[in-house]
């Protein structure tokens, strides 16, 4: 190979080599991709509180797989769990997540009667590392006479799908509050006593209905 095209072909390939490390969400996923991912979820929801031609139970088991569906739940309680997953046995783990998956199917899908006819509007989407988007939002309640800031951080996985990974209100994180909550409750009572904590957290979500 003449030495000009020997120089373009090794360029070109350390080019195409550099392109296929990138993260996929990267090449994948916009700033506007993510807030059309939360504006189409947040009709869903809306549209499911809304209709009248539903049961509670109905709209309860819609909505929990909407959150199902959307959240990445798995990685939400490793993250929320921090360094301490690494101490926990498979049993533990697996007994930790189903316990979290719970507990925040129960905390979001419990009292929503509270949040029917309420409206929201995006305000901006930010980007932030590894390829997650907080698409920010008021959103507007019949029982509140003020907007509450929220924010839904979200991140396209390799299914090429988005999912959430983070609810921020009023510039709160839900994942990193409860990583230092978690971690004081293990460190105190151990992996078996944070599930019982957090079993008793989604118990007292429910009896709040």
């Amino acid at each position: 190979m003449h030495h000009k095209y020997l120089i373009l072909y090794l360029v070109f390939s350390v080019f195409l080599l550099s392109v296929a490390m990138l993260p996929r969400q990267t090449l994948a996923a916009s700033g506007d991709d993510a807030r059309q991912f939360v504006d189409k979820l947040g009709k869903q929801v809306l549209a499911t509180l809304n209709n009248n031609g539903e049961s509670k139970e109905e709209k309860r088991q819609q909505l929990q797989k909407m959150f199902m569906d959307n959240m990445d739940i798995g990685w939400m309680g490793r993250f929320a769990l921090g360094p301490d997953w690494r101490q926990a046995t498979e049993d533990q783990k697996k007994r930790y997540l189903d316990a979290y998956r719970q507990y925040l199917l129960a905390r979001y899908t419990t009292n929503f009667t509270d949040y029917t006819g309420s409206n929201y509007t995006i305000t901006g989407v930010q980007a932030g590392q590894d390829g997650q988007f907080t698409v920010n939002m008021q959103i507007k309640t019949p029982k509140q006479s003020q907007v509450t800031e929220a924010g839904y951080t979200v991140q396209m996985g390799k299914d090429g799908q988005f999912k959430i990974t983070d609810i921020i209100v009023e510039g709160v994180s839900m994942i990193t509050t409860q990583r230092s909550d978690f971690s004081s409750v293990f460190q105190q009572k151990g992996m078996d006593g944070l599930v019982t904590e957090i079993q008793n957290k989604m118990r007292a979500e429910k009896n709040s209905s």
